[in-house]
This record gives structure tokens, C-alpha cells and sequence, in this order.
């Protein structure tokens, strides 16, 4: 019997167009189907060339290493080909990332995926997510993606340094008068907290940079992006891969004042809670309860 190319499975290939890449584990989460039921299909799409599949060490934790999944120049032409993207967009923005970017991308779609959760909440509200690679996030007319800004270099310069949150998020209450915008960065322990060159990439820099967005009043450029009412404030969201590099992140963060906008919590207690869950260290401190990051509408939201 001829494959024929369903409509679930161009919303596959577009999902894979939006996660880069991913694990059977993490489709299964997105769709909410049974595993089986996802390799089944997937077997079927790489037969045809619509997808690769990618042996890996990496996983959700050692030792369990998964095969990843990501699109081929085939599968993405059919996004073309349904424009559900622009046909001037490389395949190298669409298709999976290097290698080296594996883990942080993991484990930036599962922070993603514990956020669709948020079907959970009641009242539910709406919720508009950007990746920093994904390809449907616009760009401006240089290229750069909408959420890339750039920060001054002390306060008498006019030098600035480019940073992009790994995603941008807002939440907003059913009555549409609310809005919540959060900017996160996810941590893999790669980076550098704070080189005695203060280098323009390390942790350090990248809290210095949202304490200027801040104080600053930058962040309300989103207010027309997002198409949302008055925007207050905002919450950077670290989430770090180990309870060790959480610690690490804690410290430095308590001892850049003000930072109470910045909320520290790592994988296991997302996997063990959710995201909604009070899980979130709210400017770095860990001598307290963990806080929630919706307030009173906190809920345990752990994946199924």
C-alpha cells in the first residue's frame, strides 16, 4: 500500500520544524499518544525520507541514551511546499542543530513541553511561545531574530553587546487585561559564570543584561509584539540541569542585586512537579520555600 502523507503528520513535521529536535519520549509528551503508537508512524515517515533518525548519547539522564529525530531537505520542502514556512529559509535553520547544541536543546524542549501544561490551569490561560531557533519566530530585515536586543556596556559608552533569551514567553489571563512575560535561560553547566575578563557571554553579563532590560523599561517592546495590554515588569527564568550548577547559579545571582526578578529552579524538580509547582527559587534564594511562578494558581503539572 502507497504512504500517504497524512495532515497529522504534517503537524508532526512542522512540531519537529519548531523543537529542532526530538526524542520519541518528548513526541509522545507533545502529542499525547503512546510511544509505540509514534515510532509506528515515525517508521513510516523515515522510510520515505521525511525524517532522519539520529543515534545519540545524549538523553534525559546517563545511561539512557535516545535516538533523535529531525528533519530531512525533503520533509522541510513539504513545509515549503504547504507554505507553513518561507521558502527563503535555510535548511540549516529548520533542520536538527549541531551537535554540540544537543543537550541544551533537549532540555529546552522539555522545559517547553512541562509548559503546555498549562491546559491544566483553570482559569486556563493563553500562552505565546518563542524559541530562539525555531523558524517561525520573525526576524528583522538584518536577519537577527525579534527577540535579539542589545544591552550598553557600562553607563558612559556607547558600546553594546547582542544577547537573545534561549525563549520568550508571555501568559495571558482569559480576560485578556493580564499578562505575564517571562524570558528563560536554559543552563547546561557550559558557560561560564564570571570570567575575570568579564566576558560579554558569561552569566554574569547575561544577568546584567536583563537588570538593564529591566530598569531601562525595554521589555515593553513586547507589549506590541505579543499584541498584549500594559506589561509590568518580568521574570527571568534559569533552569539548570543539575542541583549542583543550580546552586552555583544562586549564589551569583544573590550577589548581583536587585535580582528578585529572577527566578532559579533545575530539571529534576520540573520533572518531579512541573513547572506550575513551587519549584522556582525567586532571586536565588534557597534558605526559603520555593515559590511558584503564577502565584495562587501553583499547581503540581508533572508529565503523565
Amino acid at each position: 500500500m502507497a504512504f500517504r502523507l497524512r495532515e497529522r503528520d504534517c503537524m508532526t513535521l512542522e512540531c519537529l520544524a519548531d523543537y529542532r529536535i526530538l526524542t520519541v519520549p518528548q513526541l509522545a509528551a507533545i502529542f499525547r499518544k503512546n510511544k509505540q503508537v509514534i515510532r509506528r508512524r515515525f517508521a513510516g515517515l523515515e522510510k520515505e525520507g521525511f525524517i532522519e533518525v539520529i543515534k545519540s548519547d545524549f538523553g534525559r539522564a546517563r545511561g539512557r541514551p535516545e535516538n533523535l529525530l529531525g528533519l530531512t531537505e525533503q520533509g522541510i520542502d513539504v513545509l515549503r511546499e504547504k507554505i507553513l514556512i518561507g521558502s527563503d529559509v535555510p535548511y540549516e535553520n529548520v533542520g536538527p542543530v549541531s551537535n554540540r547544541l544537543i543537550d541544551h536543546q533537549l532540555l529546552l524542549n522539555w522545559f517547553r513541553i512541562h509548559l503546555n501544561e498549562i491546559d491544566k490551569l483553570e482559569p486556563r490561560p493563553t500562552l505565546q511561545f518563542w524559541a530562539y531557533n525555531s523558524p517561525f519566530v520573525p526576524r528583522e530585515p538584518d536577519g537577527s531574530v525579534i527577540t535579539t536586543d542589545y544591552s550598553p556596556i557600562g553607563r558612559r559608552t556607547v558600546r553594546q553587546v547582542k544577547f537573545t533569551p534561549d525563549a520568550v514567553f508571555i501568559m495571558t489571563n482569559a480576560a485578556r487585561d493580564k499578562s505575564l512575560l517571562f524570558f528563560l535561560e536554559v543552563d547546561c553547566g557550559t558557560e561560564i559564570l564570571s570570567s575575570p575578563q568579564r566576558d560579554m557571554k558569561d552569566i554574569r553579563q547575561k544577568i546584567l543584561n536583563y537588570q538593564w532590560y529591566f530598569q531601562s523599561l525595554k521589555y515593553k517592546r513586547y507589549e506590541k509584539i505579543f499584541k498584549v495590554p500594559h506589561l509590568h515588569g518580568f521574570r527571568v527564568l534559569f533552569l539548570a540541569k543539575t542541583v549542583g550548577r543550580l546552586a552555583a547559579l544562586c549564589k551569583l545571582t544573590q550577589e548581583m542585586q536587585p535580582s528578585e526578578f529572577i527566578c532559579l529552579t533545575e530539571q529534576e524538580r520540573l520533572f518531579t512537579d512541573g513547572f506550575f509547582a513551587k519549584i522556582w527559587a525567586r532571586g536565588g534564594n534557597l534558605q526559603v520555600a520555593q515559590r511558584s511562578i503564577i502565584g495562587r494558581l501553583h499547581c503540581r503539572a508533572p508529565l503523565a
